[in-house]
């Protein structure tokens, strides 16, 4: 098991930051936590019978269950963060990573029209990581992705892999004016990440096209 060492310097501040990150993260638990159990107590016979109805109200559930779910690990991570971090690596297949995050951003996909192209040679592609780190980098990465991406445009994920590593490519459009927010305070995040897991990233830009790749070891 890997550890992660802070910087005795820096300890006061990253105390600050952590107690900062703690609190919006409950601020954001609780109007989620409070939609789920109002939708968990709808009747179905007072709210209708529509069937398109009943499925939307259960695609909704499902995406803040995921959202809360994974706000409560992002909080259990920090509260028992004292000065280390311990990666805790195991084999996981990327590919569902990467699914469960496209799902959770699926009402925002659906409401630009943006097409999401997912190109993998494989229907699993394991590697031996941090699961909840590698979690928060594509949140970060897609989340990204489909709220900089212009309407009606396609985001392309390419997955590839040798016998050692995983390369992700993330592929979207965007405005030159989004261009510097699609590359900020995000990605320093994603990079700090991966470089505790030994992986990388970095990205290139063609026109009005922007490439994240994620470099992961299998």
């Amino acid at each position: 098991m890997k550890v992660c060492s802070i910087n005795p310097f820096m300890k006061s501040v990253e105390e600050k930051n952590e107690e900062f990150v703690l609190n919006i993260l409950h601020d954001i638990k609780s109007p989620i936590l409070s939609i789920n159990i109002a939708l968990e107590n709808i009747d179905p016979q007072t709210f209708g019978q529509n069937t398109a109805d009943s499925s939307l109200l259960n695609e909704i559930y499902k995406v803040n269950r995921h959202n809360l779910e994974y706000i409560e690990k992002l909080m259990e991570n920090y509260s028992v963060k004292k000065g280390r971090y311990q990666i805790k690596q195991e084999y996981f297949n990327i590919l569902n990573i990467i699914n469960e995050e496209i799902f959770a951003l699926k009402f925002l996909i659906i409401e630009k029209n943006l097409k999401l192209n997912l190109v993998c040679s494989s229907e699993t592609i394991n590697v031996n990581s941090d699961k909840q780190l590698v979690r928060q980098v594509f949140l970060n990465l897609l989340t990204n992705a489909v709220k900089y991406s212009p309407n009606s445009e396609e985001i392309k994920i390419e997955i590839s892999k040798t016998k050692k590593q995983v390369l992700i490519c993330i592929t979207n459009t965007v405005s030159n004016a989004n261009t510097e927010h699609s590359t900020g305070l995000g990605l320093g995040i994603v990079k700090d990440v991966l470089l505790n897991l030994n992986g990388k990233v970095y990205h290139t830009k063609n026109k009005n096209k922007i490439c994240f790749y994620i470099v992961l070891n299998r």
